[in-house]
């Protein structure tokens, strides 16, 4: 079972460099144009769509875990949770990183540093859903003899 978590924390990590990476080339590239304006009227249209779409993944990843955790059945086979539980957290963590990805291309194509807010709290959230063996036994519910499994 061991392999899984190890399978999932690759996964994340792949995630979060991406968009790190994404995120740094787009800064460099704009380093000597970059501004700062929150002010729709001047970046319109651009602006609200980029940072709703940021929030509405934000939620959507949140929303999705759960309701796809809660639909585990308790009495399946270990094998099974973790089945479940992968895929949960894979689309979620897709969801996330395309937000942040989403705001990050409205940096390159605006040059304005705005939208690297929405795209840092994508990261943020992406960061802080790395799978742990602490996270999964706390997700899935586990008890001793599966704990042990892991």
């Amino acid at each position: 079972m061991n392999s899984k978590l190890k399978t999932l924390q690759i996964i994340h990590l792949a995630l979060c460099a991406g968009v790190f990476l994404f995120a740094l080339v787009t800064i460099f590239l704009n380093r000597e144009i970059t501004f700062f304006d929150a002010n729709p009227k001047t970046t319109a249209p651009f602006n609200p769509i980029f940072p709703i779409v940021g929030l509405i993944t934000i939620s959507a990843s949140i929303f999705f875990f759960k309701n796809v955790i809660e639909k585990i059945d308790k009495s399946a086979d270990l094998d099974s949770k973790i089945n479940q539980y992968q895929s949960a957290f894979i689309i979620s963590s897709a969801l996330l990183e395309g937000g942040a990805l989403f705001n990050t291309v409205g940096f390159f194509i605006t040059q304005n540093a705005f939208f690297l807010i929405f795209a840092m709290a994508n990261f943020i959230f992406l960061i802080l859903k790395r799978p742990t063996k602490d996270k999964l036994i706390f997700a899935l519910q586990l008890q001793y003899p599966d704990t042990e499994a892991l």
